[in-house]
Formats: structure tokens, C-alpha cells, sequence
């Protein structure tokens, strides 16, 4: 039994490594081109930090990145008197693919599948390079959902995640307004609500808050400027994730935070998390083996390609304008 328990943990971490290194090395051979895009300015910024103490830094950094993600600073911030760029970045995307790589081995995912979706998808070469702050928001992420059956690992790579990168936020609003319906529908069927659901009840103001004039600028702005296509693209990973999850309702319940984020905050971004979210229940369905999965990974893996060669060609994988 012992012999066989081992023989188990030493396939999982050899595949986990192998998973890191592959990536790391991935990073070493793209980083070189990127050049171009939000690289441009992290390069800038990441140049200069080693010349700065602490306070110095962090004003620097938040005045050329518009931004205060304290985490992914401090990270930079150390690393950058020692080691250059590229290889920092390398180094974290290793670190995010052994995540997500325990994540997928948690949720009994093929490895063949798992491997794909490392190499090939074309959003995680968005977090491998272009989303920086939030690549580390999704190794926190990813942290929280392999423990979330235990409370404290769970809330503290939470709290982390969302520091990591603030719009991460939007998973775990969607998390806890699955568990807000669940109290409410319990209160129905029984008259009773558990005390962990009284922590829950602001909840019940977010809806008159989203209904308002704000979401209906929001909604002919983003009429206007293809968000109509983020809507559609949001929708069609709430379809698939129907049709793969056994629970309905907690599904619908998890999506509706995610297609009103859509309105207010675009549906690049969004739809990021929303094809992770459809993820969650196509890869535990026949260990990811399924149509929803298969296609979709095919569709991303051609985005990849289309990515790459803008990487190579101009600096940057997105194509301006």
C-alpha cells in the first residue's frame, strides 16, 4: 500500500514538474520577442525598480502602471536586483503551471488534456505574457480552489488572489452568490438559514445596484463597441457549462455575476474567467474527454497560433486597434 501510495505521489509531482518546465522553457524561447504592448512598460518599469527602496519603488510602479497590486510589485521589487526579465517571468509562469497543473490533477483531469491546455490554450498565453498582475492572481486563485474544502488555506490564498489582481474578485463574488441563492432557497423550503448565510444578506443590494442608469450607460456603450460579442461569447461558456454540470442551478448561480461583469468592467476579461469557470465542469466530465472541451481547446489552440505569430512579427500578441 505504501509502495503504491508513493508510486502515485511520484507520477503526480514528476507530471506537475514536467508540466513547470516545459512552460518555463516555453517562456524563455517567446519572452525575448515581447516586447511590445503591456510588456513594453513592465520591461520600463521592471528596469528601474532595482535603483529604488522600497516607498520609491512603489510610487514609480503605481505611477506608470496605473496601478496598486501590491503583490505582484513586491514580487517584482525583489526579483529584479537579481535576476533579469525574462527570467523572471519564466520562472512565474513555471510556478503557474505546476498550479494549475495540481489543480487539474485534483479535478481528475486527462493528462493529455491537461498538457494541451498548458501548451497550447490560447488563454493561458494570455497569462503567460501580456496579463502579468494577473497571472499571479490566478496562481492564488488556482491555490484557493485545490483548498477549498479547508477554510483557512482557502480565505488566505483568496485574500492573496484578489490583492494579486483586484478584478479577481469577480470569481468569488460568483462563488458566494451561489451560496447566497443556496441560504435563500433553504430559507424557502425550510424557514431556516444557517448563520454562515447571515454574512451573505448585502447581497440583496447588489441587484437594484446593477439595474440602474449606471448598467444601461454601461450596455449602449459596450453595444457600440462589440460588447454584444463578449455577451454572446460569456453566454455560450454558460451553455456548455450546463450542459456538463450535474448541478443546474448552482451553475446558472455562478454565471450571473459573470454576465453582469460583462457590462461593467468588458468582456475580455471577463470572458477569461468565464472560460475557466465552464472549464471547472467540462474537465471533470469523462476526465475532459468531451465535445465542449475538445472544441473549444481547438478553437483557442488556432488563437494561439494567431497570437504567436504577432508575438514574433510585431512584439506584441494582440493586434492594435
Amino acid at each position: 500500500m505504501q509502495i503504491k501510495c508513493y508510486l502515485r505521489f511520484s507520477r503526480s509531482f514528476f507530471t506537475k514538474l514536467t508540466a513547470a518546465t516545459l512552460v518555463l522553457l516555453l517562456s524563455l524561447l517567446i519572452m525575448p520577442f515581447y516586447t511590445d504592448g503591456d510588456q513594453k512598460v513592465y520591461r520600463a518599469v521592471y528596469e528601474v525598480l532595482p535603483d529604488l527602496d522600497l516607498k520609491e519603488g512603489f510610487l514609480f510602479y503605481t505611477f506608470n502602471l496605473s496601478s496598486q497590486e501590491f503583490v505582484h510589485y513586491i514580487l517584482s521589487w525583489v526579483a529584479s536586483p537579481l535576476v533579469d526579465k525574462d527570467l523572471f517571468i519564466a520562472l512565474s509562469n513555471a510556478i503557474l503551471a505546476y498550479v494549475a497543473m495540481s489543480l487539474f490533477q485534483k479535478w481528475k483531469v486527462s493528462v493529455i488534456i491537461s498538457f494541451s491546455l498548458l501548451l497550447t490554450n490560447f488563454y493561458f498565453l494570455v497569462l503567460y505574457f501580456p496579463a502579468e498582475r494577473l497571472k499571479f492572481g490566478f496562481i492564488f486563485l488556482a491555490l484557493s480552489m485545490i483548498y477549498i474544502d479547508q477554510v483557512k488555506r482557502f480565505y488566505g490564498f483568496a485574500i492573496l488572489a484578489i490583492i494579486s489582481h483586484v478584478q479577481v474578485i469577480i470569481v468569488y463574488v460568483s462563488i458566494l452568490f451561489n451560496v447566497f441563492v443556496r441560504q435563500i432557497s433553504k430559507l424557502i423550503r425550510t424557514g431556516k438559514i444557517s448563520k454562515s448565510g447571515l454574512y451573505l444578506v448585502p447581497f440583496l443590494f447588489i441587484p437594484p445596484l446593477m439595474v440602474g442608469n449606471h448598467l444601461l450607460t454601461k450596455f449602449q456603450s459596450y453595444y457600440g463597441e462589440g460588447g454584444l460579442a463578449g455577451l454572446a461569447r460569456i453566454l455560450l461558456f454558460l451553455l456548455l457549462a450546463l450542459w456538463y454540470s450535474k448541478e443546474k442551478s448552482e451553475t446558472f448561480a455562478i454565471f450571473v455575476p459573470l454576465v453582469i461583469s460583462v457590462f461593467l468592467v468588458g468582456g475580455d476579461r471577463v470572458n477569461l474567467f468565464g472560460y475557466f469557470a465552464f472549464l471547472y465542469y467540462g474537465l471533470q466530465f469523462r476526465h475532459g474527454w468531451n465535445f465542449g472541451v475538445l472544441a473549444t481547446s481547438a478553437y483557442y489552440a488556432y488563437s494561439s497560433i494567431v497570437f504567436m505569430a504577432n508575438v514574433f512579427q510585431r512584439g506584441d500578441g494582440f493586434i492594435p486597434g
